[in-house]
This record gives structure tokens, C-alpha cells and sequence, in this order.
């Protein structure tokens, strides 16, 4: 997993759109970190290969050349960020600078994919039962996945502000809800290792 991270650049989410675009790809790179966080707090493998693979599986993707490399690393970082100490995992957003619209339309593909990922994660034998608040949690992410900006009143202008707050709680929500299925994930591998 090593190498994935070595390098000084963290992704760019433009530039990721832009591999997924070359490559014929309607997914956003939300989509695609959404489907591996899914994979990863679903019980799958805690192996960049085996998350592209399992997304590519779950998202009916087809994944190769740069992208795939640029996946990889994705998921090396994810990996990386959901096991650090410091809960420095962030949902792979849109800058903050785009209009909200786009990033809503992100954070719901974001929400749909790591329900995907999780899906094809949780089927395993050794998944067992859900604890109630990881139930809970997963039909937040649902409710959130049919998150959308209302435009229908054209005569009265949203307000920025409360926009902008109500959409940062979002994401932090799923910032922590994606942190609290894994730490549930690893308390049962836990307990099933005793």
C-alpha cells in the first residue's frame, strides 16, 4: 500500500473527474471513494487491489491504465485515513468553490456508492448481524443518497449561508458515520477473534 501514498500531490478531485471522463466513465470520483469506503466498512479486504476490484465489481465499472493507478491510490489513501488514530477521513468532495448544487449532486453519488460497496461487502458469512446504530447509520447514508437542491421556488432566493451550513453537517455527519461503521467493523472482527 506503501507506494500509493508516497507520492507529495494528494489527489485532485478535477483531475480524477477528468481520468474518468477520458475513459468514458459517467461516474464522478465521489462515486468511486464512496463505493470504496462502502467495501471497506462492509467487511471487505483492507487491500487497495482488492477494494478496485470489488468496486469495479460493484459500480459496473470497467477499470484500467491511469485511472486505475489513480483508483489504487484512492484506496490506499482511504485505507489509510479510516485506520488513522486521528479520524482524518474526509468523503472525496468537490471543492467548496463549486456551486452547491454540484456538490449535493456529489455527496448523494458518494452516498449511493458506498451503500453499493457496502452491500457487496456485508453478503460474506461472516458479516452477522448489524448493531442497531450501524443499522441506523446506513439508512441516514440512504436518506442522503436522495439529497438534492430544491429549485422549484424560483421566486425565493436560498440562502447562502444556510446552505453552506446545512451542507458542511452533512458531511461531517458522513465524515463520522463512515468512521463509526468501520470502528463497528473492527470491534467484530475483534470479538470474532477471541
Amino acid at each position: 500500500m506503501e507506494h500509493y501514498l508516497q507520492e507529495e500531490q494528494p489527489l485532485d478531485f478535477d483531475d480524477f473527474a477528468n481520468q474518468l471522463l477520458e475513459q468514458g466513465a459517467e461516474q464522478s470520483p465521489s462515486h468511486l471513494h464512496g463505493g470504496i469506503c462502502g467495501v471497506l466498512c462492509g467487511g471487505g479486504a483492507r487491500d487497495a487491489e482488492y477494494c478496485l476490484a470489488a468496486v469495479a465489481q460493484a459500480l459496473h465499472m470497467e477499470i484500467h491504465g491511469e485511472l486505475a493507478g489513480s483508483c489504487l491510490r484512492l484506496a490506499a489513501i482511504s485505507i489509510q485515513a479510516l485506520q488513522d488514530e486521528e479520524f482524518d477521513f474526509h468523503p472525496f468532495l468537490p471543492d467548496d468553490e463549486e456551486d452547491m448544487e454540484v456538490r449535493v449532486v456529489a455527496m448523494s453519488d458518494w452516498c449511493s456508492a458506498f451503500l453499493s460497496g457496502y452491500a457487496m461487502s456485508i453478503t460474506t458469512p461472516e458479516s452477522g448481524a448489524l448493531a442497531e446504530e450501524s443499522s441506523e447509520i446506513l439508512k441516514d447514508i440512504s436518506a442522503i443518497a436522495n439529497a438534492a437542491v430544491d429549485t422549484e421556488d424560483d421566486d425565493v432566493e436560498p440562502d447562502e449561508e444556510e446552505s453552506e451550513n446545512h451542507y458542511f453537517d452533512l458531511t461531517e455527519y458522513l465524515r463520522f458515520a463512515t468512521l463509526n461503521l468501520f470502528m463497528d467493523l473492527l470491534d467484530k472482527e475483534e470479538s470474532a477473534g477471541q
